[in-house]
């Protein structure tokens, strides 16, 4: 996943903005593109546009993808995960349970257990 999707990502259950991203995987391409900024939100820096001090570094978060992670919602306390640079932003019994598990599994040392417990109720209900 681009850092630059959280420009445009909100939560699906609230519609909260912006979405919190956490890294579990990333990958650093050798690329040298030119992209106009986003327009509210700088997920590389992870602050609001015009909070920035500067002009914000989109050659360098163009390098940047994320191969596994998750976003969190700070409002409502929902989680998607990213799984192969995908972002998962189905919600309760929509999410797709064998490539969850499979990331569960992979990062389960890595992830808060709030999650694991979170997705354990989902779904066994």
């Amino acid at each position: 996943m681009k850092y630059r999707l959280l420009n445009f990502l909100i939560c699906p259950r609230c519609k909260n903005y912006p979405l919190k991203l956490h890294i579990l995987e990333e990958k650093i391409f050798d690329r040298d593109v030119e992209i106009p900024p986003c327009d509210q939100y700088c997920g590389y820096k992870e602050t609001m546009i015009a909070k920035l001090s500067s002009k914000p570094p989109c050659k360098e978060c163009m390098r940047h993808e994320v191969i596994d992670g998750y976003l969190t919602c700070n409002e409502c306390g929902e989680w998607y995960p990213i799984i192969d640079m995908i972002v998962v932003m189905h919600l309760d019994r929509l999410r797709p349970k064998k490539p969850i598990e499979k990331f569960i599994e992979k990062h389960r040392d890595k992830l808060p257990n709030e999650i694991i417990e979170k997705w354990r109720a989902e779904s066994e209900g």
